[in-house]
């Protein structure tokens, strides 16, 4: 079998799941997958990559050479449009049709301010919203939050207001079911663009998690690690439909330090970390890349690249379930039983979480000399 550790209660569970909702994968028909995400090539070009696996058949769509290297893309509610960021310290934003690929709108971010990669719609999809660096607020908290307006009707935004973020160095940000509160990733990290990608508050950094009020911009909760772990920088999350949220840190300490790597957090309640056994949490040199939960809102899978490990998790009581290799493996979505992931060595990958099977997608010799960036994103 490919993966490992599986825990007998959570075995139980993922054979529920699966007795109660059987789906089909890759099959043929009209309505097939489009993935998206962002990428490069051995010629050091950026692109945003569009495919989609038909028969279990990798097809390429379209792509799009970016200005520089691109961290995530979001999804319109509608999956007509999609939006994705540059990686901080980054300014751009592009906007495009989902199906044709035909670019939309280019977008730069307002001066004194640069994007962390992620973005995410309001349900509406009236509004879009940006977590970015106010670098020369040299104060305070220079986390703030972008709101974009959208036209539906044009497929473009303009900028029309910006909230704090309650924290330093906002990474990734969601919706919560209840459609009017954002929760925020600050994972603590003062940056400058003068200063490249160099980490300056090492020493003194305090990563926290915010809820705010995606409307008025006021701050709803606040959560921080215990301080043995300040240097636990929050900078992935993903939301199941009971609002639970699956939290993914990178340390920043010592990396002989054994700490959590990965929390889960409900409103009114303190943030639970999570480790993995031993002989897992030893390997995974202190950096989680990218979370997601499957489409039963129970599992949740932790991508670790510099571990080149997948490893999955029990969401309800915290359970460690099992991992899976595979080289420098770091984009994640959930899809039928399991997930599609990506590498930084170009592989695709459909991995069924119930039955415990890995295939591969697409030839060697169309995916040769491409490197899939952090996220992956279907419609």
């Amino acid at each position: 079998m490919p993966a490992t550790n599986l825990h007998r209660r959570s075995f139980l569970a993922l054979a529920i799941v699966a007795a109660t909702q059987p789906t089909a994968v890759f099959s043929q028909g009209q309505d097939r997958p489009v993935f998206l995400s962002a990428a490069s090539d051995s010629d050091s070009q950026h692109w945003v990559k569009a495919f989609s696996i038909n028969d279990n058949q990798l097809e390429m769509l379209y792509s799009h050479r970016l200005p520089e290297r691109a961290h995530a893309v979001a999804l319109h509610p509608n999956q007509q449009s999609f939006v994705t960021l540059a990686r901080r310290p980054g300014t751009f934003m592009l906007i495009g049709d989902v199906q044709s690929g035909e670019v939309l709108q280019e977008v730069d971010a307002v001066p004194d301010r640069h994007f962390y990669g992620h973005g995410v719609f309001s349900a509406d999809g009236e509004y879009f919203y940006t977590t970015e660096n106010a670098y020369d607020d040299t104060h305070g908290d220079n986390g703030r939050i972008g709101v974009w307006r959208y036209n539906n009707t044009s497929g473009t935004m303009q900028r029309v207001d910006e909230f704090y973020s309650y924290g330093v160095g906002p990474h990734e940000l969601l919706l919560m079911p209840d459609q009017d509160t954002l929760v925020i990733a600050n994972g603590g990290i003062r940056t400058h663009p003068d200063s490249e990608r160099g980490k300056l508050n090492i020493d003194i950094m305090r990563p926290n998690l915010v809820y705010i009020d995606r409307h008025r911009g006021s701050l709803l909760e606040i959560h921080s690690l215990p301080a043995e772990y300040h240097q636990a920088s929050i900078r992935h999350i993903d939301v199941n439909a009971s609002a639970q949220v699956a939290i993914a840190m990178q340390f920043e300490g010592e990396p002989f330090m054994r700490v959590p790597l990965l929390a889960t957090h409900r409103r009114g309640e303190a943030i639970r970390t999570l480790m993995a056994p031993e002989q897992v949490q030893s390997r995974l040199q202190q950096y989680v890349g990218s979370i997601r939960f499957d489409h039963s809102g129970r599992f949740f899978v932790a991508s670790c690249p510099r571990a080149n490990l997948l490893t999955f998790w029990d969401a309800e009581n915290g359970e460690f379930i099992s991992q899976l290799r595979a080289r420098d493996a770091c984009g994640v979505c959930a899809y039928a039983d399991g997930f599609v992931f990506s590498t930084g060595t170009g592989r695709i990958a459909y991995y069924d979480l119930l039955n415990d099977q890995l295939e591969d997608i697409g030839e060697e010799q169309q995916l040769r000399g491409l490197f899939w960036d952090n996220h992956l994103v279907v419609a």
